[in-house]
Formats: structure tokens, sequence, C-alpha cells
């Protein structure tokens, strides 16, 4: 996404897009067709640059990051008591009017694949031109068609632009799973064959962008297979495997620093990073992620389950490892712990604010309590960042916030007991920092550049890792190649495949008897499972990742915060402890009391999609009250 161009590749792509519909033929009903014989059409698909300008459009459905998986067990949404928890953990989900805002809107952008898409062979680009930009159109479609595919399970295949002759896709039923990942497959086979290999310049699509996201869809697909009782579970787990060591040999390296992922003004030549969003104040490109992290995203508190899953530096769990200092206290339960725990939930720390006069008072000094500033040293010394680094962007503590120059006094800052700052507060003292980056001027942070990652290797590691375990194939070497590179710069022992049985984690998945069926999961599955879970936190996995391994029950677990008492708050402070006593765990939410639906696992589809397509049958489980 080479955003630093963006405004003069945009306005050549609008002039092609406002052409090519002013008849209305890129509305976003995918069952509306394109008047074929329109000249402009026609003039407008015939050189190679015609075809760069137009797909410049299409990266615009790469995702942006955020603090999310509200769905999950990694995040509590703690906005509002009982209610502002997920419907999909609510059990409150119905099935939508219009496709608008669902998934199934992804027609549309299909819709303008396939109209490049078919322009292709009647320009007048050589032979090995029109193969490379059939390459890029079958990755942005099969991108979305996996989407579809994820959500929906079978839906209608579409594969080119609808003539008035092409009646029966409107009105035909949907095409099974099995077509559909068939067809995703064989699109990205050739894409991966034909593309141009460095693709049309730096951070654009390109061989290794194809086989990192074939690594995401094989994987996908391969377990939901195996998970959900269907076929030919092997054939993409196989294919996982190839295409992610392909892209590991391509990419032998990743980031010595995982905040540099995340906090860096350019990831153009940082190792691993394969596809990124770029912004640039300079071309308006810009995004307000850290500004959303003190304010609206305080709400996005992490859970004691995630903070539990962290491994100490030994590489053992918390519930076996002698460096574990216990969870009482928050200095206690960060130390010797894994360094992503550090760089994905803020550290504890406390200053001395007495010389600041209001709420964002940037005067302060270290207090006489030699913990209070340990991890404030901790990110510059052994983490080397924050002061002194010279990276601007990057995290330090004393957390900067509200204003310019901004300090804040203490974390946990909880919102029951906010101590006169108002922002930046937990109702579990857990926060998610791991998008959140320093600035200069906190007031330019809705003006932020820090570039974010969407394809990078250490996901393709562990697609691999997952993919050789599930194919009884995992072992020492395997885990040399991918999870003990990821924990070299997290500060964690490496895995050793042979140490790893039954009793490594006694809080293993052993299967839940309230979903008959359910499965114990294999206990070096489960530490891999561990180490996708903590590498890739907050960056939209987690939901799918449950989705396909059939254990979405696992959001339906009470959450919980950190260790408290009432007596550490001034006297009439209400302070919600699990269970109600006079210390414990913090809690918010009440407890599920129902089971996830089987049905649950697939979306619905919209209820006017099928009123206009009476062929499309809904999945099951879903009433629509459409006959």
């Amino acid at each position: 996404l080479n955003n630093r161009n963006s405004m003069k590749k945009y306005t050549f792509a609008l002039f092609i897009l406002s052409a090519i519909a002013f008849t209305g033929c890129l509305n976003n009903d995918f069952m509306e067709r394109y008047p074929l014989g329109n000249p402009t059409e026609e003039t407008a698909f015939v050189t190679y640059d015609n075809f760069k300008a137009y797909a410049w459009g299409l990266y615009e459905t790469l995702p942006k990051l955020g603090y999310g998986d509200t769905s999950t067990d990694d995040i509590s949404y703690n906005q509002t008591r009982g209610s502002s928890e997920s419907n999909w953990i609510r059990g409150l989900v119905t099935v939508p009017d219009k496709r608008n805002n669902t998934t199934w809107d992804y027609y549309g952008f299909i819709r303008r694949v396939n109209l490049m898409l078919g322009r292709i062979d009647g320009s007048q680009m050589t032979e090995t031109e029109k193969a490379h930009w059939k390459s890029v159109g079958y990755f942005f479609r099969s991108y979305r068609y996996f989407s579809l595919l994820s959500a929906y399970g079978g839906v209608p295949w579409i594969d080119r632009v609808l003539s008035d002759n092409d009646t029966e896709l409107i009105n035909g039923p949907r095409a099974s799973r099995d077509e559909i990942a068939k067809h995703i497959l064989e699109d990205l086979q050739y894409a991966e064959q034909h593309i141009n290999v460095n693709g049309d310049g730096s951070n654009t699509i390109n061989r290794a962008v194809v086989q990192a996201f074939m690594s995401r869809f094989c994987l996908f697909e391969g377990t939901w297979r195996k998970y959900h009782g269907l076929n030919d579970a092997e054939t993409f787990l196989k294919e996982c495997k190839r295409v992610s060591a392909e892209v590991m040999n391509s990419y032998p390296e990743i980031c010595s620093n995982y905040d540099d992922l995340f906090c860096s003004l350019d990831l153009k030549d940082v190792p691993g990073v394969i596809l990124y969003r770029e912004f640039s104040n300079a071309e308006n490109v810009v995004h307000d992620t850290s500004i959303q992290g003190t304010t609206g995203s305080s709400y996005y508190n992490p859970t004691r389950d995630l903070v539990d899953s962290y491994l100490c530096s030994d590489g053992k769990t918390r519930w076996n490892s002698p460096l574990f200092q216990g969870d009482k206290d928050m200095y206690s339960e960060f130390s010797c712990r894994d360094h992503r725990l550090w760089l994905q939930v803020t550290p504890p720390y406390r200053i001395d604010r007495s010389a600041s006069t209001d709420a964002w008072g940037n005067k302060w000094e270290f207090t006489d309590v030699a913990k209070d500033r340990s991890f404030i040293d901790s990110l510059n010394i052994r983490l080397g960042i924050g002061y002194g680094s010279g990276k601007e962007r990057q995290k330090t503590l004393p957390f900067r916030q509200g204003y310019d120059g901004g300090i804040l006094g203490a974390v946990p800052h909880f919102d029951f007991y906010l101590e006169n700052q108002p922002w930046y507060k937990s109702a579990f003292g857990y926060n998610n920092w791991k998008y959140y980056c320093t600035y200069l001027s906190m007031g330019s942070q809705r003006n932020e550049e820090t570039d974010m990652p969407i394809f990078r290797v250490e996901e393709v590691m562990l697609n691999y890792a997952e993919a050789t375990c599930e194919l009884g194939e995992f072992d020492q070497s395997a885990a040399d190649q991918t999870i003990n590179k990821l924990r070299i710069r997290a500060n964690v022992a490496p895995m050793k495949v042979a140490e790893i049985n039954a009793a490594f984690d006694p809080k293993r998945d052993l299967g839940d008897p309230a979903y008959p069926g359910d499965y114990a999961v294999n206990p070096l599955l489960w530490e891999i499972r561990r180490e996708r879970r903590i590498e890739l936190f907050s960056e939209g996995f987690r939901f799918d990742d449950l989705r396909r391994w059939k254990k979405c029950h696992y959001a339906l677990k009470k959450k919980l915060g950190m260790y408290v008492k009432t007596s550490d708050f001034p006297a009439g402070t209400k302070v919600t402890i699990d269970g109600g006593g006079a210390e414990g765990y913090l809690e918010f939410h009440p407890v599920q009391t129902h089971t996830w639906p089987e049905y649950y696992y697939l979306n619905p589809i919209p209820r006017n999609e099928r009123v206009l397509n009476p062929q499309l049958v809904q999945n099951p489980g879903w009433d629509d009250g459409v006959e």
C-alpha cells in the first residue's frame, strides 16, 4: 500500500472509475449488471498503466489494525456493565435485514475486480502482462471470497461481470463450500505462478504476498474442515505447509524488536514485513490509533485469561514456573515474563506528580519506592526503546496521555478510582497499548504516520507450525524454524518439543462436557496455539481462530481483571470483585449462562438477499421469516 504517492495514484484511479461508473454500473448490488457495450470501458482498460491505475483503488479493501477482538477471550469490552460485550458473546445476534455493513457486502468489491478481469484479454498488453494482472485480480477476488467463505460457508460464485443473459447466476443457488474453496485455491495457485515476482514495485501485491495469503487461507480452511467434520482437510494443510515454507525461505529474518512492527514511521526496510499500509501526513493519509488508545479504546481491556497465557522467561507457564512471582501484585505478575506482555498490556509504574497543578500536568519525579520505576527502566534498558533510544514513536513510560505533555501518574489506572485523571482508565487494571506510539507532541496523534503491517512472516511461521502439527510432522527442527525465532526477541527460553507433555500446562483445554464431541487439545498443539495467541494479539485473528478450531465457547468464560484489595482504595470506593469479597480479581460483566450455539459458527445471510433470490438457502439455525 504505497500511500506516499497515494494522492496521485488515487486521482487517476478515480478518473477511471468515474468514467466507467457514469451509468451507475459501480453501485454495491452485485446482482445488477454492467452495460458491457459501454465504449468508455473499452478505452479505460487498454494499457498496462490503465490496469495499474485501476488496481490502486482495490488496495483499500485491505484492513487497518485496531484494538478489537471483542468477541473473544482476549478482550472484555468494559463500557457498560452486562451489555457492552458483543452480541456474539451475549447470544443476541439476529438476521440482518440488508447486506449493508455485513460480509455479504463484499460482492460489490468482487464485481469491481471482475470488471478489471473481464477486460484483460481484450487489452493491448503482452501475454505475460495479462497473466500478471489476472494474478492481481485473482488475489483481490480471493481475498474477499475468503471473507465470504469464512462467514457463510457456501455462497454464490460470480467470476465475471454479469450480462443481460446471465439470469441463471442472479437467481441461482449457493455454490457448495467445496466449490468456493476449490475456486479460491486454484485462483491463488495461478497467481502464485504468474504474478510478477516483485509486483509493481515496493509494497505492492507480489508473489510473496500471494503466498502469505495462501498460507493464511489454507490453514483456515484445513483446520475448519478438520474440526467441523468435513472432508479434504489434508489438501489444504499440506498446501499451507508448502507455501509457508517458501515464504519463510524468502524472508529468513524477523524484526528483532517487536515494537518496531507497530511503532515505525516506515516499515519499508523492517525485516519480515511482506505488505503494509503506509501513512504520510504530507499526503494527508493518516490515522489516529494512538489517541484512540487513550480514549475510547480504553474500554478494550485485556483479560486475566490472556495475561495468564504469557509464558515466563524460562519457557514454562505461570502455573509451574519457579520464576513466577504471583498475581497478587501487578509488578510481580509482569516480572520474568514474555516481553510481548510488556508491549501489549501497559506495565505497572507509579510516579510523583505532586508538582503538577492539573489533571494534564507534565511535571513529575520518581518516587522513593524502587519498584515504581522498574518497568520505566525496563522498557528503555531491557528492550532498547523509550528514553534515549532516538525512536520518538515508540513506547515510553510514564504514559503520556491527553494533551501535549500530559503524564499519567500510575498504571494500573482504574475507572472506579481516577485520581483526578479521567483518561486511559481500565475496569480491569489492564490496558491494551499494542498500537500506542509515543509522539513528541501528543496533539499530533490525530495525524499519525506510523505504518501498519498487513502480512508479516511471523504469521506465516505460526501457520507453518500449526499446519505441520496438524499433519503430525512438527518436530524440534520445525520449532527452531518458527516459534523459537519469535521467542528470542521476547526473552523466552526456546521450545523443547521433547519436554512438552500432558503435564506441561495444567490449565490445558481437556474438552468441555457441555459441548458434545468437544475435544482435548494435544499438548504440543496447545503450545503452538498459545504462541499464535500472543504473537498476533489484537491483530484480528483470534475470533476466526476460535471459529476454525470450533472453540468459540472460550469467549463465554467469565472475564476477570487483576487482583486487588478493597483496602487499597479510599473508603466508599465501589470496587467490584469476583465473588463479592474484600479482595480478589476484578470483574465487570456477569458470567454468560448460555452455551455457544452450533449455528453461530456461520453468519446469517441478510434477509433481503433471500427475498431477491429465493434459491439462496439460509444457514441452518437462523430464522429469518423468509419462506
